[in-house]
């Protein structure tokens, strides 16, 4: 955790406070789990928990049995196209296939398609072919014409009133999409759209002869968000008892073959410390591992673990909405760097993390290929700085030791999920640095559906601290371009800027990848200046399995929604 080295407060308190309890009593009453806020939008998303691990692949598997996973956070819909964030694409994920899919190195393969569409001469139209006798879980047949629908929930003017995530992208890019026959589905984009593919072409896609009757307004509260009658996926849905789990069941007519187990059950635990403890136990099989607790699991012989870099990062984003008091507090870029300034990030990653994460320097993770280590500007925790930015911009500290201008506190909430025990930790820390230089910041806990809602539609927060899980492309447009302002898009934070709007556009419209490369160092450069959404970290993920269970294989790119491996999954004891 980050705050101040000299004794007024800040980081010694928190050692002292660890020297108290030991580190290990300390770890198990508010441990760490990696974390994080996922929204997926085409391949970006909030992310509430970050790890990965895996079993191994037997050739004797067995039939029967079920698998338990754990999390601590519950899902918000398991409709695809409404989906925003990680807890509920995991589960999507499990029922309903997409066009495509992901390996865990980010390479893209088929799914419900016989294999990668074919792409014409000038890159604006992409023809999928559908396996043959692919068949929803009700035993109807799943053709084009479901695919279609699927993606008008996202583009097509006549679904506007649909709040899907995904809006601000496709019906900018996606013109028409035709289906010359059941099998065949050609869609074309406006102009040449980079990573189309690997951002949208994964989408869990949606039984039209069940939502097909219905309007905009009617799909956003169907009851198939809920509790969908037919699914696509390794899966069916059987239910969902809120804040506690999410049933399902093998899914016969899946195209790949019909799973081995008899049920997958995600399980909703209090917070990340139960998810690790319940592995110890095994009263779960597959959950992501709390980093303070890492060591200790590793001694557990009934779990195999696994660490490895992800495309995720841990961020905070200010309200920059003008017409909100957060807006007029963080409009000024000088509070925005002094409040980054104020922060040891590399402590935060050891004593919050225990080393599983590296501290950031750019928007864009060290797993893309546009990653950029070095941006215009870098910070360093340097509280002196800090304290320069704020006193040169006319935020003078009052009597109660709290700055003020012009009859303005700087003084606002932050929120974040409660169970996550690194971003509760951290939003402590983030108070007490703050503190230090004279902000009023307090800690608020929430649910994580309902963070989400306050993203992506409600808006009212000041700062929130969140996580995000980025696809194999380095586009970040959903989070940081203008157009996903709009209600249900990932740019909750209100962030618009005419220089990153462009930039992004540009890049997203060639496919030369040493011109895109460019565009996005030059987009990194922009974005470590005007630090809209400060990084703190990037993160690494962390599964633990249990022996029991077989065939996974959790990769950077495959531990949420994209898990081709769920339908060869077994349990050794068939239970």
């Amino acid at each position: 955790m980050s705050l101040d080295e000299d004794g007024d407060g800040g980081f010694q308190q928190f050692e002292k406070f660890l020297e108290a309890w030991s580190r290990r009593d300390f770890l198990k009453r508010t441990g760490g789990a990696a974390a994080y806020l996922a929204f997926l939008a085409g391949g970006v998303e909030f992310l509430e928990a970050c790890a990965g691990g895996g079993g191994t692949q037997n050739t004797a598997a067995k039939k029967g049995g079920h698998v338990v996973e754990g999390n601590f956070s519950d899902i918000r819909t398991l409709n695809s196209m409404l989906s925003s964030d990680t807890a509920s694409n995991q589960v999507i994920g499990l029922m309903f296939d997409g066009l495509l899919n992901y390996k865990k190195n980010g390479d893209l393969i088929p799914a419900l398609a016989q294999d990668l569409p074919k792409v014409s001469s000038d890159g604006l139209t992409y023809t999928f072919k559908l396996r043959s006798n692919l068949k929803w879980s009700d035993g109807n047949n799943l053709t084009s014409e479901d695919v279609k629908f699927t993606y008008a929930l996202a583009y097509d003017p006549q679904y506007k009133d649909v709040s899907s995530p995904r809006r601000g992208d496709l019906s900018k890019y996606i013109g028409s999409i035709d289906t010359p026959d059941p099998q065949t589905v050609v869609i074309k984009t406006t102009q040449v759209y980079a990573p189309f593919l690997a951002s949208h072409g994964l989408y869990g896609i949606l039984p039209k002869h069940v939502l097909g009757s219905m309007d905009g307004k009617a799909i956003n509260t169907a009851d198939f968000n809920t509790a969908p009658t037919v699914c696509c996926g390794a899966f069916k849905f059987v239910k969902w008892d809120k804040g506690q789990q999410v049933t399902m069941a093998r899914n016969d007519n899946y195209w790949a073959g019909a799973p081995y187990l008899d049920q997958w059950i995600y399980k909703v635990l209090p917070d990340s410390v139960a998810v690790t403890n319940q592995l110890k136990t095994g009263e779960i099989d597959v959950g992501p591992v709390d980093p303070g607790q890492f060591d200790a699991l590793k001694g557990v012989d009934s779990v195999v673990m696994s660490e490895f870099d992800v495309p995720t990062f841990t961020f905070y984003a200010y309200n920059l909405n003008p017409a909100t008091n957060a807006g007029k507090l963080f409009a000024d870029k000088a509070v925005r760097q002094a409040l980054l300034f104020a922060l040891d990030r590399q402590k935060i990653v050891t004593a919050v993390y225990f080393g599983h994460g590296k501290v950031a320097n750019s928007v864009e993770p060290p797993t893309s290929w546009a990653y950029k280590d070095k941006p215009k500007v870098l910070y360093s925790f340097d509280k002196a700085k800090a304290e320069s930015l704020l006193d040169g911009a006319g935020w003078v500290k009052g009597a109660d030791g709290t700055r003020a201008k012009n009859g303005l506190k700087l003084k606002f909430t932050m929120i974040t999920n409660a169970g996550n025990k690194q971003r509760e930790s951290m939003l402590t820390v983030m108070q007490e640095s703050w503190k230090a230089i004279g902000v009023d910041a307090t800690p608020s806990l929430i649910q994580f559906p309902q963070l989400v809602s306050q993203i992506v539609s409600i808006r009212t927060f000041d700062l929130f601290l969140v996580g995000f899980n980025w696809s194999a492309d380095p586009d970040e447009a959903p989070l940081y371009h203008s157009r996903n302002t709009v209600a249900g898009g990932f740019n909750g934070a209100d962030f618009k800027n005419d220089q990153v709007d462009q930039i992004l556009d540009q890049a997203l419209s060639t496919v030369d990848k040493n011109k895109r490369k460019d565009l996005y160092g030059q987009f990194q450069d922009i974005m470590s200046d005007e630090v809209p959404s400060p990084v703190i970290l990037f993160n690494t993920g962390i599964y633990g399995v249990s022996k029991r269970v077989q065939g996974t294989d959790f990769g950077p790119f495959n531990q949420f929604a994209q898990r081709p491996w769920n339908h060869s999954v077994w349990v050794t004891d068939g239970k």
